[in-house]
Protein backbone atom coordinates (compact mmCIF):
# COMPACT_ATOMS: atom_id res chain seq x y z
CA UNK A 1 0.00 0.00 0.00
CA UNK A 2 2.78 2.41 0.94
CA UNK A 3 4.61 1.71 -2.32
CA UNK A 4 1.45 2.42 -4.34
CA UNK A 5 0.99 5.72 -2.50
CA UNK A 6 4.58 6.69 -3.23
CA UNK A 7 4.16 5.82 -6.90
CA UNK A 8 0.96 7.86 -7.08
CA UNK A 9 2.64 10.79 -5.35
CA UNK A 10 5.57 10.61 -7.78
CA UNK A 11 3.24 10.47 -10.78
CA UNK A 12 1.31 13.49 -9.50
CA UNK A 13 4.52 15.40 -8.94
CA UNK A 14 5.70 14.64 -12.48
CA UNK A 15 2.40 15.80 -13.97
CA UNK A 16 2.73 19.09 -12.10
CA UNK A 17 6.34 19.57 -13.17
CA UNK A 18 5.55 18.85 -16.83
CA UNK A 19 2.68 21.34 -16.89
CA UNK A 20 4.64 23.92 -14.91
CA UNK A 21 7.64 23.67 -17.22
CA UNK A 22 5.49 24.48 -20.24
CA UNK A 23 3.74 27.35 -18.44
CA UNK A 24 6.93 28.95 -17.07
CA UNK A 25 8.82 28.51 -20.34
CA UNK A 26 6.05 30.22 -22.28
CA UNK A 27 5.20 33.04 -19.87
CA UNK A 28 8.04 33.36 -17.34
CA UNK A 29 7.57 33.36 -13.60
CA UNK A 30 5.39 36.47 -13.33
CA UNK A 31 3.20 35.65 -16.32
CA UNK A 32 2.63 32.02 -15.35
CA UNK A 33 -0.49 31.13 -13.35
CA UNK A 34 -0.86 28.28 -10.90
CA UNK A 35 -4.48 27.95 -12.07
CA UNK A 36 -3.22 27.22 -15.59
CA UNK A 37 -0.72 24.66 -14.24
CA UNK A 38 -3.50 22.98 -12.27
CA UNK A 39 -5.74 22.79 -15.32
CA UNK A 40 -3.00 21.48 -17.61
CA UNK A 41 -1.82 18.87 -15.10
CA UNK A 42 -5.26 17.78 -13.92
CA UNK A 43 -4.10 18.36 -10.35
CA UNK A 44 -5.90 20.82 -8.09
CA UNK A 45 -4.09 23.85 -6.65
CA UNK A 46 -4.21 22.51 -3.12
CA UNK A 47 -2.26 19.42 -4.20
CA UNK A 48 0.26 21.56 -6.11
CA UNK A 49 0.98 23.56 -2.96
CA UNK A 50 1.11 20.35 -0.92
CA UNK A 51 3.92 19.09 -3.16
CA UNK A 52 5.84 22.33 -3.73
CA UNK A 53 4.66 24.76 -1.00
CA UNK A 54 4.71 27.87 -3.20
CA UNK A 55 4.87 29.11 -6.78
CA UNK A 56 8.45 30.25 -6.12
CA UNK A 57 9.59 26.80 -5.03
CA UNK A 58 7.78 25.16 -7.92
CA UNK A 59 9.56 27.51 -10.34
CA UNK A 60 12.95 26.70 -8.81
CA UNK A 61 12.27 22.98 -9.04
CA UNK A 62 11.22 23.30 -12.68
CA UNK A 63 14.46 25.10 -13.56
CA UNK A 64 16.44 22.37 -11.84
CA UNK A 65 14.48 19.63 -13.63
CA UNK A 66 15.10 21.25 -17.01
CA UNK A 67 18.81 21.58 -16.27
CA UNK A 68 19.02 17.98 -15.04
CA UNK A 69 17.52 16.75 -18.28
CA UNK A 70 19.94 18.89 -20.27
CA UNK A 71 22.88 17.56 -18.22
CA UNK A 72 21.74 14.00 -18.94
CA UNK A 73 21.79 14.75 -22.67
CA UNK A 74 25.27 16.28 -22.34
CA UNK A 75 26.51 13.20 -20.49
CA UNK A 76 25.61 10.98 -23.43
CA UNK A 77 28.26 12.80 -25.49
CA UNK A 78 31.03 12.53 -22.89
CA UNK A 79 33.37 9.79 -24.07
CA UNK A 80 36.60 8.71 -22.42
CA UNK A 81 38.08 6.44 -25.11
CA UNK A 82 38.74 9.04 -27.81
CA UNK A 83 41.39 11.68 -28.38
CA UNK A 84 41.03 15.02 -26.55
CA UNK A 85 40.27 16.67 -29.90
CA UNK A 86 37.46 14.20 -30.61
CA UNK A 87 36.12 14.61 -27.08
CA UNK A 88 35.93 18.41 -27.39
CA UNK A 89 34.32 18.04 -30.79
CA UNK A 90 31.72 15.62 -29.38
CA UNK A 91 30.75 17.94 -26.54
CA UNK A 92 30.33 20.99 -28.81
CA UNK A 93 28.26 19.09 -31.37
CA UNK A 94 26.38 17.41 -28.55
CA UNK A 95 25.59 20.74 -26.90
CA UNK A 96 24.06 22.04 -30.11
CA UNK A 97 22.00 18.88 -30.51
CA UNK A 98 20.86 18.99 -26.89
CA UNK A 99 19.80 22.64 -27.11
CA UNK A 100 17.99 22.01 -30.39
CA UNK A 101 16.02 19.29 -28.60
CA UNK A 102 15.36 21.41 -25.49
CA UNK A 103 13.45 24.58 -26.42
CA UNK A 104 12.02 24.81 -22.90
CA UNK A 105 15.55 25.01 -21.50
CA UNK A 106 16.46 27.92 -23.74
CA UNK A 107 13.30 29.90 -22.96
CA UNK A 108 13.45 29.04 -19.26
CA UNK A 109 17.01 30.32 -18.94
CA UNK A 110 16.24 33.46 -20.90
CA UNK A 111 13.40 34.21 -18.47
CA UNK A 112 15.65 33.38 -15.52
CA UNK A 113 18.28 35.85 -16.73
CA UNK A 114 15.66 38.55 -17.20
CA UNK A 115 14.89 38.01 -13.51
CA UNK A 116 18.62 38.46 -12.76
CA UNK A 117 18.85 34.94 -11.41
CA UNK A 118 16.30 35.45 -8.66
CA UNK A 119 14.62 32.21 -7.56
CA UNK A 120 17.24 30.13 -9.38
CA UNK A 121 18.50 27.19 -7.29
CA UNK A 122 22.06 28.38 -7.86
CA UNK A 123 23.97 25.83 -5.80
CA UNK A 124 21.92 22.95 -7.24
CA UNK A 125 22.42 24.19 -10.80
CA UNK A 126 26.16 24.42 -10.19
CA UNK A 127 26.20 20.79 -9.01
CA UNK A 128 24.22 19.65 -12.04
CA UNK A 129 26.60 21.36 -14.48
CA UNK A 130 29.77 20.47 -12.58
CA UNK A 131 30.35 17.07 -14.29
CA UNK A 132 30.14 18.63 -17.75
CA UNK A 133 32.47 21.46 -16.85
CA UNK A 134 34.97 19.11 -15.21
CA UNK A 135 34.83 16.85 -18.26
CA UNK A 136 35.83 19.70 -20.57
CA UNK A 137 38.64 20.78 -18.23
CA UNK A 138 39.85 17.18 -18.01
CA UNK A 139 40.01 16.81 -21.79
CA UNK A 140 41.91 20.09 -22.13
CA UNK A 141 44.39 18.99 -19.45
CA UNK A 142 44.76 15.63 -21.19
CA UNK A 143 45.37 17.37 -24.51
CA UNK A 144 48.10 19.48 -22.95
CA UNK A 145 49.77 16.39 -21.49
CA UNK A 146 49.66 14.67 -24.88
CA UNK A 147 51.12 17.73 -26.59
CA UNK A 148 48.14 18.35 -28.90
CA UNK A 149 46.78 21.39 -27.04
CA UNK A 150 48.68 24.59 -26.31
CA UNK A 151 50.18 24.54 -22.80
CA UNK A 152 48.86 28.03 -22.06
CA UNK A 153 45.29 27.36 -23.28
CA UNK A 154 42.89 28.85 -20.71
CA UNK A 155 40.53 26.14 -19.46
CA UNK A 156 38.09 28.55 -17.80
CA UNK A 157 37.77 30.76 -20.88
CA UNK A 158 37.34 27.72 -23.10
CA UNK A 159 34.50 26.39 -20.95
CA UNK A 160 32.87 29.82 -20.89
CA UNK A 161 33.18 30.25 -24.66
CA UNK A 162 31.86 26.79 -25.39
CA UNK A 163 28.79 27.30 -23.21
CA UNK A 164 28.08 30.81 -24.49
CA UNK A 165 28.66 30.09 -28.17
CA UNK A 166 26.27 27.16 -28.09
CA UNK A 167 23.51 28.79 -26.04
CA UNK A 168 23.57 32.18 -27.77
CA UNK A 169 22.77 30.59 -31.11
CA UNK A 170 19.42 29.39 -29.77
CA UNK A 171 18.66 32.37 -27.54
CA UNK A 172 18.99 34.65 -30.60
CA UNK A 173 17.46 32.23 -33.06
CA UNK A 174 14.41 34.26 -34.09
CA UNK A 175 16.03 37.68 -34.30
CA UNK A 176 19.00 36.36 -36.27
CA UNK A 177 16.67 34.48 -38.63
CA UNK A 178 14.89 37.77 -39.37
CA UNK A 179 18.11 39.82 -39.72
CA UNK A 180 19.85 37.29 -41.96
CA UNK A 181 16.63 36.34 -43.79
CA UNK A 182 17.46 32.69 -43.19
CA UNK A 183 15.68 30.06 -41.12
CA UNK A 184 18.32 29.40 -38.47
CA UNK A 185 16.26 26.63 -36.90
CA UNK A 186 16.81 24.06 -39.63
CA UNK A 187 19.01 21.03 -39.02
CA UNK A 188 21.31 22.19 -41.82
CA UNK A 189 21.92 25.64 -40.29
CA UNK A 190 22.32 24.25 -36.76
CA UNK A 191 24.86 21.68 -37.95
CA UNK A 192 26.81 24.30 -39.91
CA UNK A 193 27.01 26.53 -36.83
CA UNK A 194 28.02 23.62 -34.62
CA UNK A 195 30.86 22.73 -37.00
CA UNK A 196 31.99 26.36 -37.17
CA UNK A 197 32.06 26.79 -33.38
CA UNK A 198 33.92 23.49 -33.08
CA UNK A 199 36.57 24.76 -35.50
CA UNK A 200 36.95 28.04 -33.56
CA UNK A 201 37.45 26.30 -30.22
CA UNK A 202 39.81 23.69 -31.61
CA UNK A 203 41.81 26.30 -33.50
CA UNK A 204 42.37 28.08 -30.17
CA UNK A 205 43.25 24.87 -28.33
CA UNK A 206 45.37 22.99 -30.85
CA UNK A 207 49.07 23.50 -31.45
Amino acid sequence: MKQKQQQKSYATREKILTAAEAEFAEKGFYGARVDAIAEASGVNKRMIYAHFESKEKLYSRVLLAVYERFADLDESFMTEDESPIACIRNIVIGSFQSLAESPHLVRSLMWANLMRGNLMPKSDLAKVKAPGIEYIKKQIARGKEMGVFKPDADEYQTVLSLMNFCFSYFSNLHTMSAILETDMNTAEQINKRAEYITSIILEYLCI
